[in-house]
């Protein structure tokens, strides 16, 4: 399926090794139009939320791997820090579904090849500098000690200027390794059990820049901290 929300063509298309075999991620970046698109009807309470998300920033990755079997076994981590002016310390969440943060796991969501989608909805669209860091990682097979290594990774997120504004995105980006470093500080503050692997390095984007991202007027972020 391919929601309207996003250009037919990736934004951004990344590739990663593991094993000494490479993968491929596709990351779509857009704006979400109608909250059908999005999909809110999904969550119980918001069945009714006819403009919930509208105008905000909204994301989705495909993975594909060379490799069979246990080595597509994989997860996406996400940091969200959010700053609110007046406030003097940013609100810093480890992003999952409510249902993983009772079973202590630092995954968004996990599995074969897995895909990844968020689409962020402030109804109240308080002011605020959003930014999220999100990285596809390898998911332990044996235990929490086994370390978690980043793959590939992305920043994005948007900025409302004052209160009830639109959001303004930022540009979808390939993560830097200061931005994994950044988000494991996090990870191993929120989630002590397990072992996150401290190196990173950011992978090559394709020779042919790959275009389509749906976010007009999209904002240069440096990467989410």
């Amino acid at each position: 399926m391919h929601e309207s929300s996003f250009g037919k063509r990736p934004t951004i298309v990344a590739r990663f090794r593991r094993g000494g075999h490479a993968g491929t991620v596709r990351c779509y970046h857009g704006v979400t139009r109608r909250a059908s698109e999005s999909g809110f009807s999904a969550l119980r309470g918001w069945e009714r939320e006819r403009t919930a998300g509208v105008a905000f920033p909204t994301i989705k990755c495909r993975v594909e791997s060379t490799r069979p079997g246990y080595w597509s076994l994989l997860g996406w981590i996400q940091g969200v820090t959010q700053v609110f002016p007046g406030r003097p310390n940013p609100v810093r969440i480890v992003d999952r579904l409510p249902v993983y943060r009772r079973l202590d796991l630092p995954f968004a969501t996990l599995g074969y090849e897995p895909a990844f989608f968020d689409a962020p909805a402030y109804n109240s669209r308080p002011a605020v500098d959003w930014r999220a860091a999100l990285f596809l990682c390898t998911l332990p097979m044996l235990g929490a000690r086994e370390a978690i290594e980043p793959l590939a990774g992305f920043t994005w997120g948007y900025r409302i200027a004052h209160p009830g504004a639109d959001p303004d995105p930022y540009r979808l980006e390939l993560a830097t390794s200061p931005a994994w470093s950044t988000l494991r500080k996090l990870l191993i503050e929120r989630h002590p059990k397990w072992t996150f692997d401290p190196r990173y390095q950011r992978p090559p984007l394709p020779r042919s820049p790959v275009s389509g991202s749906r976010t007009r007027g999209a904002r240069g972020a440096r990467g989410a901290s």
